[in-house]
């Protein structure tokens, strides 16, 4: 993502918005953490505006919707500095000035890290285990099942939690990318 943007006009927002594959692209790279396709997203497209999987769009119409992307789309979603186009990777990111359509739209709920918290949680878990069996530190009282109770119970928690936050985001996305 780029850094430091100017605020982007209403009437600009509002003329980017007014298109339902720029909002796609744009729902689409929000919910992403990296940069996709731009047959990806022609693929996604199509399959949304066919009303069928992704698997069971034509390479007629992928190639279709891919040439308005190319062509019209990604270009002025560019120029507005909603997007980054890759030309040699063929590929789209957000950029930070993507966030300036939640003002508009209603934020989409903020994203843990999950795989981040889960590592996190992994390496105390661990740690407490090592310190536990090595008779080092606070740990030396506990016995392992009470550990081993403890560990089980946070990974519980966080998987709970993120399952939470999965619902709760799901819901939150715009039509254009809500499961049919």
């Amino acid at each position: 993502m780029t850094g430091q943007h100017q605020r982007i006009s209403r009437d600009t927002v509002f003329e980017v918005l007014s298109n339902s594959r720029r909002r796609f692209i744009l729902a689409t790279l929000r919910q992403s953490e990296s940069p996709m396709k731009v047959t990806r997203l022609a693929r996604l497209i199509g399959a949304y505006e066919d009303d069928v999987p992704p698997s069971e769009i034509s390479a007629t119409e992928e190639k279709r919707v891919y040439v308005s992307l190319y062509q019209s789309h990604i270009p002025k979603l560019e120029a507005t500095g909603f997007v980054e186009y890759d030309e040699e990777a063929r590929s789209v990111a957000e950029t930070d000035a993507t966030g300036e359509i939640d003002r508009y739209l209603g934020s989409v709920p903020p994203a843990v890290h999950w795989p981040r918290l889960n590592g996190i949680v992994s390496l105390v878990a661990g740690t407490a285990f090592l310190a536990s069996a090595a008779d080092v530190g606070v740990l030396t009282g506990l016995s392992p099942h009470t550990l081993g109770s403890v560990v089980v119970l946070v990974f519980l928690s966080v998987t709970v939690a993120q399952y939470a936050d999965h619902r709760r985001r799901s819901t939150a996305r715009p039509p254009e990318l809500r499961e049919q």
